[in-house]
């Protein structure tokens, strides 16, 4: 499959587990999970640090001086950051369930803050599969377990604010889809030869910036409330090493188009 294909049945996968609060309706099945959610917070951690540490590489590689690269880690950073600021609630990894009230207010600035972060999911997305597949196929798991925390405690801030099981699971979906328009701007920007490095450095500094201002910090504050440090540090090297094994013992295709090559999108075509 071209990385045009592969990027949008990621961004689809993606918006499918907008919908996975439904699972979690029940009493019984939101406790069992509000217990757990902190550890796959922490084994997304993993994940993305090693997919971040793939990405820093690639885009040197293909950067023709450092400097471009290491420029554009840095705007991946600084965009997520700017995001992080602007829209505060745009992660929610409370425990379930919550210590405080959400309000109808809350629930809207959680939707657009998680349709706004959806954006940049594409920009991470398609670089991924443009550096080779299996590093698309593990930048997308990493994003996926990311959004499956954010959209469980989506899912039961709305359901607070008043929305309907229904209504909660729309709202998400819709927030979600906005992945596509990253998908797509992302693939434009890529049919650019000069792109796919400034586009991996930026894919590599959304995950830095998300582990170190986002998922880290759950971890610690985690830590420090429940005095349980060994799971966390087993669910950071698990995903760590699930990653290194993906990266390294699985056969790599790369698909990157050179400068000679048809672009991503007129491949597909």
């Amino acid at each position: 499959m071209s990385p045009v294909l592969w990027s949008i049945a990621a961004g689809f996968s993606v918006m499918l587990v907008s919908l996975c609060g439904i699972v979690f309706a029940s009493r019984a099945l939101s406790a069992w999970m509000g217990s757990r959610l902190s550890y796959l917070t922490t084994f997304s951690a993993g994940v993305l640090t090693i997919l971040a540490y793939h990405l820093v590489g690639e885009s040197l590689r293909e950067s023709s001086a450092p400097a471009f690269a290491v420029g554009s880690i840095l705007v991946g950073v600084i965009v997520m950051e700017i995001i992080h600021r602007v829209l505060p609630d745009v992660h929610h990894h409370h425990e379930i369930p919550s210590d405080h009230h959400h309000t109808a207010i809350d629930g809207r600035k959680v939707l657009v803050s998680d349709a706004v972060h959806n954006i940049t999911d594409g920009f991470i997305i398609v670089p991924a599969f443009l550096v080779d597949w299996t590093i698309g196929l593990a930048a997308t798991a990493g994003v996926l377990l990311h959004e499956l925390v954010q959209n469980i405690s989506e899912f039961f801030v709305l359901r607070e604010a008043g929305y309907g099981t229904r209504t909660a699971l729309m709202l998400s979906f819709v927030a979600s889809s906005t992945i596509l328009a990253g998908i797509v701007l992302a693939l434009f920007l890529a049919s650019f030869a000069t792109m796919l490095s400034l586009l991996a450095g930026f894919a590599a500094g959304g995950f830095l910036s998300v582990v170190v201002r986002d998922l880290l910090p759950h971890a610690f504050e985690s830590i420090k409330f429940s005095g349980r440090w060994l799971p966390h540090t087993v669910a950071a090297i698990i995903g760590m090493s699930l990653m290194l094994a993906v990266t390294n013992l699985v056969p790599h295709e790369e698909i990157t188009p050179d400068a000679n090559q048809l672009s991503p999108i007129e491949n597909a075509v």
